[in-house]
């Protein structure tokens, strides 16, 4: 008979298969057990729509000193930096077509909202993001620049984002470094290679958690029993707010506390393939009026014939490999519509194709001729009964919950972006540091490392 594992980590995301490969690493015995029938939960890399990997998940790393570098590095991936100011095309307020550059020279009032060097003035306990910048001073054209961008990237209206919560982030990104980075050939190779050589059992959605000074037990939705000495549970806050898991006991009254403070951004992408250009080559992204706001070519640097602008093998973020960008088989391009809040949900409310409808018809104005994709997808994460949504924000009021959430009640643990900092919540380094900080808490609860037992002959490879 099999010895009992050391831990069961209920999820295989970035945050479960981080904690996974850093306990196993350390000589202890894991069972990863994830509801999906594939690796990487919100992260989720397609390769079937294009010929370039789409991202229908997690997009891109965010900063160059986050920890994902670290897997980028190790397995040599090529990596492209989004060079904001110059391949992102911006529509102003006041109508201008213009580079992000030369908007944010332009424009006064959207260059506030880059830099967001705001007065020293606290946040409010209970104050919203919008009432809080309006309290200071912000004008109504600033508001919408916020409402276009800043927000929509947070997952949600202004309305339901914390003030204080925000500025805790915007405080702390520094940390992460300078820059947003697209992995070139697919961000699901770091999920394959963190998994590589781990117990994870797929299709396999837990129901149950009990737990109790002997232990734990998970029953899956399928009344399969795994027993641990411990349990890391990473699973979005949307899930744990649906009931989806019953803890037997219940969980103490913090935990609930922390849930009541916390939200899933309904956060959605339209993905669209065109036979054709949509706009040159040097474009990455487009910054829109209406509605989607947010825009970006996945496709963006492997179609033109300009200088490469991937990171080589190992190299630092941004520097520049010497070899010329390649074609993938013809001029077209990829385009990713990326939306959160009301915005996201009048769409939704169009139905599949009313949405991915709209959202062409928008990018076609934008642009001012028409569009005919040859494909197009939607991608619903609040519909997903996996995730119920994007990622975490923080209520009005409730700052300081992402920590409550994170505190350990052994032999119970917690990971994911809601369990991070502020500055990293909602990320994929987030995530990992998220996973690797509840593997160093199994493991001082454990005590000397394990030299195994209760190990399955099946893995991932």
């Amino acid at each position: 008979m099999n010895e009992v594992p050391n831990a069961l980590v209920v999820g295989a995301g970035m945050a479960g298969l981080a904690a996974a490969r850093r306990l196993v690493d350390s000589g202890k015995s894991v069972v990863v057990l994830e509801a999906r029938e594939r690796l990487g939960g919100r992260l989720w890399t397609d390769r079937h729509f294009a010929e370039v990997p789409v991202e229908l998940g997690a997009e891109f790393i965010h900063g160059d000193r986050v920890a994902t570098w670290e897997y980028v590095r190790a397995l040599g991936l090529r990596t492209l930096h989004w060079n904001k100011l110059g391949d992102s095309q911006v529509r102003t307020e006041g109508g201008e077509w213009l580079s992000m550059a030369e908007a944010r020279a332009a424009d006064r009032d959207l260059e506030l909202t880059r830099t967001w060097e705001l007065p020293d003035v606290p946040a409010g306990r209970y104050e919203d993001l919008g009432s809080y910048l309006k309290r200071i001073g912000f004008s109504r054209q600033q508001l919408r620049y916020v409402e276009r961008w800043f927000a929509n990237a947070q997952g949600e209206d202004m309305r339901f984002l914390s003030a204080a919560a925000t500025l805790r982030a915007l405080r702390g990104y520094a940390g992460n470094g300078e820059g947003d980075y697209r992995v070139i050939g697919g961000y699901d190779a770091v999920p394959k290679h963190l998994a590589r050589g781990l117990d994870v059992r797929l299709s396999t959605p837990v129901a149950q958690v009990r737990w109790g000074a002997a232990g734990v037990t998970a029953v899956s939705e399928a009344g399969e029993s795994f027993a641990a000495e411990s349990l890391i549970i990473t699973v979005p806050v949307g899930v744990w707010q649906a009931d989806a898991i019953r803890f037997i006991p219940e969980l103490p009254e913090e935990k609930s506390r922390a849930l009541a403070g916390l939200r899933m951004g309904p956060v959605i992408k339209l993905v669209y393939r065109f036979a054709e250009l949509v706009v040159g080559p040097e474009t990455m992204a487009i910054y829109s009026r209406h509605n989607p706001p947010m825009w970006w070519s996945p496709s963006f640097g492997q179609i033109g014939r300009g200088p490469d602008k991937r990171s080589a093998p190992g190299s630092r973020p941004g520097e520049r490999a010497a070899t010329p960008t390649t074609g993938h088989g013809g001029p077209g391009q990829v385009w990713t519509a990326f939306v959160s809040g009301s915005a996201a949900a009048s769409l939704l409310a169009l139905g599949e194709h009313g949405a991915l409808a709209a959202g062409v018809e928008a990018l076609s104005q934008e642009l001012g001729r028409r569009l005919e994709p040859s494909d197009s997808r939607l991608i619903d994460w609040p519909g997903d009964r996996f995730s119920l949504g994007g990622y975490s924000y923080v209520l009005p009021g409730h700052d300081g919950v992402r920590g409550l959430l994170a505190r350990p009640v052994p032999p119970l643990f917690f990971a994911g972006e809601a369990s991070a900092s502020e500055h990293q919540a909602g990320t994929v380094h987030g995530a990992i540091e998220s996973g690797r900080r509840a593997a160093g808490e199994v493991s001082a609860f454990l005590g000397e490392p394990s030299t195994g037992g209760g190990r399955s002959a099946r893995s991932v490879d």
